[in-house]
């Protein structure tokens, strides 16, 4: 009987140590978020997104916008009209980082209500400040289109120019917290997403009133 026992604690004991490797193999984060900029109009996001152990990352996106923005890339071309209603963008997520209450996902807009932004990669970068009343969740966000493939830059003169291969990292030298800007790559490749940078470099806009919540679980 007392060998038994044994046995059943230790495997007890082996499945408490199994269980919160399983679970911390996990990321997510997820959001119902409504708020207000220095425009006055109000904007909302909401999002959920999650990594599994193997670093595979699901999710979706939805964003909405008061302002009366342009459905084209030339806001001032004057074919361009008078601006639609409601920005309205929906975007399946495919990547996410997260560190400490920071999560950085990254998507593609599959559809909108402005026309221009479909198959444009989207960006969000949010902040969760836990159940801080006086402190909102924060947040930032980008789209970027697309770039198709193009040559590689070489002086002509040159029998042997590298300078599209070369490539640095720009740092402040009077900072050794300063997590620097890597140089744009001008070499031809895949693009897959907006540039991805360090999460602590990311300015967040500026909330002026909030309601919701913003979680991120490492």
């Amino acid at each position: 009987m007392k060998s038994l026992r044994v046995a059943s604690i230790s495997a007890l004991l082996l499945l408490s140590l199994l269980m919160p490797r399983s679970a911390a193999a996990q990321s997510s984060a997820r959001g119902s978020y409504r708020f207000l900029l220095e425009d006055d109009l109000i904007k909302s996001v909401d999002f959920d997104a999650t990594t599994d152990g193997k670093g595979f990352t699901t999710g979706q996106m939805t964003f909405t916008d008061e302002a009366k923005i342009a459905d084209t890339d030339d806001p001032e071309d004057p074919r361009a009209g008078d601006p639609p209603p409601q920005l309205y963008i929906k975007a399946t997520l495919d990547s996410m980082t997260v560190e400490k209450n920071r999560a950085l996902m990254g998507g593609t807009v599959t559809d909108s209500s402005h026309k221009t932004y479909i198959g444009k990669f989207v960006q969000l970068v949010v902040e969760d400040n836990g159940n801080n009343l006086e402190v909102p969740d924060h947040l930032t966000w980008t789209f970027c289109r697309p770039q198709s493939q193009g040559w590689i830059p070489t002086d002509a003169e040159l029998a042997r120019d590298d300078g599209a291969y070369l490539s640095w990292w720009a740092t402040d030298a009077e900072r050794k917290d300063d997590v620097g800007i890597p140089s744009p790559s001008l070499l031809p490749q895949e693009v897959k997403s907006c540039p991805v940078r360090s999460l602590w470099s990311y300015s967040f806009v500026n909330v002026l009133k909030w309601d919701g919540d913003i979680v991120v679980q490492p």
